[in-house]
């Protein structure tokens, strides 16, 4: 059984921190879902076009403040530690599950003006050592959409960091919004020995 406990604050170097997510960052997060709503569609695949954006991403922050504070997931909100704090995105661990044998589902999304500094990659890095220091052992799963590349190159960056193994077959049908959609899978085993970092 694992022990769940609220979402705490984290560091990721001295450039940027790691902050439980809370419904006051909805306007922060609807300017970077304008910056790329297809690249925010890819990793928030539950919106639906047809609705109303900011009504949804207000119910999304709520149930994550709510559900963070208890333990039983855990969302984070990037920020650059400048004098603005400027949201560059979010990580987060979820319980929508592909396979019954795993406890997360790792997700991960940085606004264009960020991206390709590696700051998804060093935001999970600082999440599974968080994870590591639990007492039990951890199975964590990352769904990607084929047709994401920059998700999958992320995807390959963490999995070749921490041991992430693809599954088979190469492909998972996931529910989402009431279609079928194919995803690729990977499983990393938390903690990891040392020797395998």
């Amino acid at each position: 059984m694992m022990i769940t406990r609220a979402t705490p604050s984290l560091r990721l170097g001295s450039e940027f921190i790691l902050r439980p997510v809370h419904r006051r960052l909805l306007k922060a997060v609807l300017s970077a879902y304008a910056e790329d709503p297809i690249g925010a569609r890819a990793a928030l695949p539950w919106l639906k076009g047809e609705d109303d954006i900011t009504h949804q991403m207000a119910d999304f922050l709520f149930e994550l403040e709510i559900h963070s504070n208890t333990g039983r997931i855990h969302f984070w909100s990037i920020h650059e530690k400048d004098n603005s704090e400027t949201f560059v995105g979010m990580v987060g661990l979820g319980d929508e599950l592909v396979l019954k044998k795993t406890n997360w589902n790792l997700g991960y999304w940085v606004r264009p003006t960020y991206r390709k500094r590696g700051i998804a990659q060093r935001a999970v890095s600082e999440v599974f050592e968080w994870l590591s220091s639990r007492p039990e052992d951890l199975l964590i799963e990352i769904t990607v959409h084929p047709h994401n590349p920059a998700g999958l190159k992320t995807c390959k960056g963490i999995c070749d960091a921490w041991g992430g193994k693809v599954m088979e077959p190469e492909l998972y049908p996931i529910e989402i919004n009431n279609r079928t959609v194919l995803h690729h899978l990977h499983l990393i085993s938390l903690p990891l020995d040392n020797e395998e970092k």
